[in-house]
Order: C-alpha cells, then structure tokens, then sequence
C-alpha cells in the first residue's frame, strides 16, 4: 500500500464512525467525506462512481453466503450507490476507529477508497475494481490492483467471482493474496474516524428495600386482631 501524504488525506475525507448504530454483524458505519472519492461500480460507465463530499453509510450486505460484498448508501439507506465486491484485507494494528485507505491519484483524479477496516478489527475488506480501472489505478499508484470483469455485482450469486491482479506494467496475473499481504499488513497510512464509544451499560436494579416475609407477617397480625374483635363483639350479644 502506497502512503497517503498529509494533503491528501485531510482533503480527501473525513471518516466519522457510526457509533450509536453500529451493527456488528453488517460492520454497519456512517462516514463523512469532506471530499469527492471514488469506489468501485460494476454498472457504472467506466466502472466507477464518483461521490461528493457528504454522508454515506457502508455496511456488509446481509447475505449468509458473501461476507465480502460491500454496500454504500445514503444516509438514510434509502438509496444504493454502488455494491462492491471486495477481498479479505489485513493490518498489523487494529484500531477502536473506522479506517479507509486510499490509493493517491495524480492531480485532478478524486481518491480512490482502497480498503475498509470496521474499529477493533485485523481484518478488513479490500476493494475489487473492474479491469480498465484497475489497469489505471495500478499504472497510477505503481502497485498491483485486484480486478474482476462482472458487468454487476450479485451478492446473492453462489459462484465465487474471479479475481485477477493487474500490476503496474500492465499485465494481468492471478490472484494470490499474499500479493498484498507484505505492504498492506504494515501500512499506517490512511484516515481515521471517531473512536467507537462502549454501549452504556444497562441501568442496575434498585435494591429491595423489604422483603415479602415482612408483608406476610403484618397481615398475618392483622387477621388475628380482627378475629379477636368479632369474637369479643360476639361475647357481648
């Protein structure tokens, strides 16, 4: 992984962890981008889509079958951006926030998101982006890039998708993720989110102040003072 200069990253985006509503099953995350960044899209002309700046939810779709198809939406999740298919990443330190690497582009060329690591996790979730792009992005960057030629991307497909390297000199080559694995365990480089803040915990019960005993024994005296009371008023007639 190339490093992102200070420059790039601050321009780029701003990563705000969706704390309130993370689910850890979807790796469910709100992030802010104070930038344009581009992501993979299958359908898209060109095999990419290009975000403004703003607020985008990224989240693992939720099929049993894919725990590597990733879905970008609009806040509200009312609108799907882009579904990405992405590849098992990893990094040396975990962290308690939300990291994105990017890929640094030349002048004019928004960000490319590389990889996404949900907070506390070693392992994330690299980006696949179709062949043209990829083959433009890694003469770009001057490191491989991993593509796949889907016209779309279906989280719900059974058959696994094939992914193809393309390196820096234009040649395509076969996946092996140890390709990735000596730069990427070892990258520092990226941006960071809010740190994810520990669900409160639920309110202890009060304690009992009396116990039920206590209650029994109080109506146990009063049934006795009562029968003394009829048979007294019963002795008088």
């Amino acid at each position: 992984m190339k490093k992102v200069n200070v420059l790039t990253a601050i321009l780029a985006c701003l990563v705000v962890s969706g704390t309130a509503s993370a689910d850890v099953w979807n790796k469910k995350t709100k992030v802010k981008f104070s930038g344009p960044v581009q992501l993979p899209s299958a359908h898209a002309k060109g095999g990419v889509v290009t975000l403004p700046g703003g607020t985008y939810i990224f989240r693992l779709d939720d099929s049993q079958s894919s725990r590597h198809t990733v879905q970008v939406t609009n806040e509200r999740g009312n609108q799907i951006y882009t579904t990405i298919l992405a590849i098992p990443d990893y990094r040396l330190n975990a962290t308690s926030k939300t990291v994105m690497y990017f890929s640094e582009r030349p002048a004019g060329h928004p960000p490319a998101i590389k990889s996404w690591f949900y907070p506390g996790d070693n392992f994330g979730h690299r980006f696949v982006y179709p062949k043209a792009q990829a083959v433009q992005i890694a003469a770009e960057v001057h490191e491989p890039v991993p593509s796949h030629t889907m016209e779309t991307v279906e989280p719900a497909k059974p058959e696994p998708v094939e992914v193809k390297i393309q390196t820096p000199a234009k040649e395509e080559t076969a996946y092996v993720a140890q390709t990735f694995d000596k730069t990427d365990a070892a990258d520092t480089a990226g941006v960071e989110g809010e740190p994810v803040k520990a669900a409160a915990p639920a309110e202890a019960a009060l304690p009992k102040t009396a116990s039920s005993i206590h209650f029994v024994g109080l109506l146990g005296l009063m049934l006795v003072a009562v029968s003394l009371l009829v048979r007294r008023v019963s002795a008088q007639l």
